[in-house]
């Protein structure tokens, strides 16, 4: 009897160790889950869930690591998005493995005016703006009556159109610059940090003693290649003044958006899709992907480089046109306005706004990057 006490002792623990072991494997694995979800709920602490869209706010970008996005709130050529962003975004939300959320942003852009192609005011344009002497007098209302009157004239505009408009200012006692070249000729110019500043005695010795200053800009630039002589400056020179009448020539790029047209601005704010990669081996590495591409708007100077696209201002994509429906052709005539007019470099991703004409005008973007000199197009990957 005692042998077999004994026996079944040992048959039961046999049996308590069989079961045993492959319980302390559910224990191991559930205790790495539970090591796993921790450290993702650590590394969410101070986060919100990441909504549909949203909208960055000026502390928002004081969060970046580059101090012109903090200080000036917005993105650049010289600080991407792409770059910094996702720094951004990492700080505030977190999401499920590949979902996307819509950010908009402040980009900023230099505003370049087409002046070759403005389109210049009439006299019938100004009365028809209620301006009885064919000019503005003030640039806040010159702003928001060609807006208006774009708004009233022109038809068939399509989202993200741009327009220049032309335009007199009209402006009393204005500071103007003049340059003396070395022929002795003289021109007005917009400005210079590098100038000879006329004083009293100077303009009484030109006949403008009484009110210090040239009553129009022609008579500046008519005296005061005499007056570099008389005073023995070397040439080419220029000469800050003070003008009492002035027509001033003027520039407005207008952007088609929502249905009106508006004065386009140098920050913009713009939209884009950001997905959220999770990686479930280190939480710390989760993170928000920002569209690598630097973004660019072809324009003038670009069209200006080849005969085919020089007229209209865009591509002809119509059969037996350059490049007609040849997307290779297309990516290389690209390809060279980016390494001529944008400063291009291998491997880095651009996204480009095209004009074309297929039967209709319409715009289209393209994604390229350069790889060992040679244009491609790319598909964009997270």
């Amino acid at each position: 009897m005692k042998k077999i006490a004994i026996l079944n002792i040992f048959i039961v623990a046999l049996l308590f160790t069989a079961c045993n072991e492959p319980m302390m494997d559910i224990y191991t694995a559930l205790d790495s889950t539970k090591t796993v979800e921790d450290n993702v709920m650590q590394y969410n602490v101070g986060k919100e869930l990441a909504p549909d869209a949203y909208t960055l706010t000026d502390d928002d970008y004081a969060l970046s690591s580059n101090e012109n996005v903090a200080k000036y709130k917005n993105f650049s050529a010289n600080a991407l998005p792409k770059d910094y962003l996702p720094e951004i975004l990492n700080q505030k939300f977190f999401a499920e493995d590949g979902f996307t959320m819509a950010v908009t942003y402040n980009y900023y852009e230099k505003v370049v005016a087409d002046e070759n192609n403005a389109q210049e005011l009439s006299d019938a344009d100004y009365e028809a703006m209620g301006q009885k002497y064919h000019n503005f007098s003030d640039e806040d209302m010159a702003v928001t009556y060609i807006g208006e009157f774009l708004d009233r004239t022109v038809y068939g505009a399509e989202e993200g159109d741009e327009r220049t408009v032309h335009y007199t200012l009209y402006k009393t006692n204005q500071i103007r610059y003049v340059r003396v070249n070395e022929d002795g000729t003289a021109e007005a110019i917009d400005y210079a940090s590098d100038y000879y500043e006329l004083d009293s005695a100077d303009y009484e010795s030109l006949g403008n003693g009484k009110y210090y200053n040239f009553y129009k800009i022609e008579d500046a630039i008519s005296d005061l290649p005499g007056f570099a002589t008389d005073k023995g400056h070397t040439l080419p020179i220029v000469y800050k003044i003070k003008v009492y009448k002035n027509y001033l020539d003027k520039y407005i790029v207008y952007l088609y958006s929502n249905g009106k047209w508006s004065q386009k601005q140098s920050v913009m704010a713009v939209t884009e899709n950001l997905n959220y990669a999770v990686n479930t081996d280190d939480p710390s590495k989760n993170t928000w992907w920002a569209d690598p591409a630097i973004k660019i708007t072809l324009g003038q100077a670009d069209y200006d480089m080849f005969s085919e696209t020089s007229h209209y201002q865009n591509f002809d994509l119509r059969d037996g046109k350059t490049p007609g429906p040849d997307r290779a052709k297309l990516i290389e005539m690209i390809g060279q306005m980016l390494d001529t007019n944008h400063n291009a470099v291998d491997d880095q991703q651009y996204l480009v706004t095209y004009a074309y004409y297929d039967g209709s005008n319409g715009t289209a973007t393209i994604r390229l990057i350069r790889t060992a000199g040679t244009w491609s197009e790319v598909e964009l990957t997270f």
